[in-house]
């Protein structure tokens, strides 16, 4: 009996069970209140999430022309799909558009073209040899391969871009081919960014692509500071392929540049097309194909003119008024020299600091050496006169005579006292001291020139001889006439040879147009 009520129970209790897992199942796919909080918090400004929300995905997903959503092979053909242009299904990013010419009925060498909107050039490094160009720079080159839809409105209308052409996000260059290119002499490439980077891709209805970016760079150059400051430089910028030769990819340019915009520097600036020598380099991995600019600039030199060359020309003349001053005034003259020879050299010297590396004496330096020099020739004048004017006198007494003359005594028999002596010549008995004593007492008796009868006698001077002394005062003014010659010639033959006042920025260098 117990048996078979409890099989009459089981079928019931297996209900209950089937129930009882139903209801568990529904539950555990309801999201808790504490679940929903935690997904809704992973939003795309959480740096810790790595859940990528769905907006988000659809906004990075491309778009097709009539706003649906593209598949992950961006821009990529698909039938009965509108497009303004699109990629082939069998599209190769690595594969260079070249190898594709006869799409184009075009032969090589293929072709880069590129546009420099010159903004300034912001600096102009003379310690580094560098230059830094702010500019807008493009870069066009030719697919093939992409499909042009011809009947698309957006070639026509403005709001995508100029005629013919459509704007693009520079994402785009994720999926196309792109040239490699190389800066020559590149020291730094900055991009410009303001709130993302200011760059841009434009496709034209010819099939051509167009990447421009705002940057900012900054290239080396090989400058030559022998004359300065009264140089001018040249600095080439320089860009191609970096690894097709001239034979598979050339390249032209233009520039844009506005002299308005540009601010003040050191220098005259002017901006030129690239040499025809320059648009070509030789390479240990071959020749390249090259285009771009060609900047020359020409310093300024009124600040150095004015700082520096006119207090050097005029210290020059000032160590000539030494000449007039009478050689007997030793402190005048010697500290008027010395001044102006310290200043000089303080000038040199602070020059030297500023001014970049060259392979010999610059300008600046070669002019200061000179005034030093003339400056240096006046001291070393006056240096000779006093040498010789030294010679001109001689003692005539000796301090013992000197004193027995400005102080003479009589003794009490009338007699002139003795010369004073040392406590030692009194107590030395010795009779070799007592006989230099003697003599020395008959050399002061042959200098004494004091008499009985009162009278003193007149001694010859000992002095420079006639002639001797006509050349001491004839050497000031052979100076006077000689420095003044000898400096007017050295200017003449340095500002004739360096001439700072031709526009070395134009190749006819003329002095009218300089100054127009």
């Amino acid at each position: 009996m117990g048996m078979m009520h409890f099989r009459d129970k089981l079928p019931l209790t297996w209900c209950l069970v089937m129930q009882l897992s139903c209801i568990l199942h529904q539950t555990s796919s309801v999201d808790w209140p504490e679940e929903q909080s935690r997904k809704e918090s992973l939003s795309p400004v959480d740096p810790d999430s790595k859940m990528i929300p769905e907006e988000q995905l659809r906004k990075e997903i491309p778009h097709t022309s009539d706003g649906g959503l593209a598949s992950l092979d961006t821009n990529k053909c698909k039938p009965n799909t509108p497009f303004i242009w699109c990629l082939p299904q069998d599209y190769n990013q690595e594969k260079h558009p070249f190898t594709y010419f006869h799409l184009v009925n075009k032969s090589l060498p293929w072709d880069y073209a590129f546009r420099f909107v010159i903004e300034e050039i912001s600096n102009i490094n003379d310690k580094s040899q560098t230059m830094s160009i702010s500019m807008y720079f493009a870069v066009s080159w030719l697919e093939p391969r992409l499909k042009i839809n011809e009947s698309a409105t957006e070639w026509s209308e403005a709001r995508t871009g100029p005629a013919n052409e459509v704007n693009e996000s520079p994402e785009i260059l994720k999926y196309i081919w792109y040239p490699e290119l190389e800066i020559y002499g590149l020291d730094t490439f900055g991009r410009q960014r303001v709130l993302k980077e200011m760059s841009g891709v434009r496709i034209i209805k010819n099939k051509t692509i167009t990447y421009e970016l705002g940057v900012r760079i900054t290239i080396s150059c090989r400058m030559n500071f022998d004359n300065y400051p009264l140089d001018a430089q040249t600095c080439q910028f320089q860009v191609g392929s970096y690894y097709d030769t001239h034979e598979t990819v050339t390249c032209n340019s233009h520039f844009i540049y506005d002299l308005d915009r540009q601010r003040s520097l050191q220098h005259f600036i002017q901006i030129e097309g690239l040499p025809a020598k320059y648009k070509v380099l030789k390479l240990p991995s071959g020749t390249y194909a090259a285009c771009g600019i060609q900047v020359r600039f020409q310093r300024k030199q009124m600040q150095f003119i004015v700082q520096v060359y006119l207090p050097s020309f005029m210290f020059v003349i000032v160590s000539w008024v030494s000449f007039l001053i009478n050689p007997h005034v030793v402190p005048g003259r010697m500290g008027l020299l010395v001044t102006l020879f310290l200043v000089l050299i303080n000038i040199f010297n602070s020059v030297r600091e500023q001014a970049p590396i060259s392979s010999r004496l610059n300008a600046i330096d070669l002019y200061l050496v000179v005034c030093i020099f003339l400056v240096f020739g006046a001291l070393m004048e006056y240096a000779v006169i006093l040498f010789m004017l030294k010679k001109r006198r001689k003692p005539f007494r000796t301090i013992d005579q000197g004193l027995k003359h400005l102080f003479p005594s009589k003794t009490s028999n009338g007699e002139a006292s003795q010369p004073l002596r040392s406590p030692s010549h009194r107590e030395n008995n010795n009779p070799q001291v007592n006989e230099e004593d003697a003599v020395y007492k008959a050399k002061l008796d042959l200098l004494d020139v004091g008499h009985t009868d009162g009278t003193e006698e007149k001694m010859p001077e000992v002095g420079l001889s006639f002639r001797k002394q006509a050349l001491v005062e004839n050497i000031d003014a052979w100076a006077m006439w000689i420095s003044p010659p000898i400096f007017v010639f050295w200017n003449f033959c340095y500002w004739i040879a360096y001439r700072p006042w031709t526009n070395k920025l134009l190749s006819d260098n003329t002095l009218l147009d300089y100054v127009v």
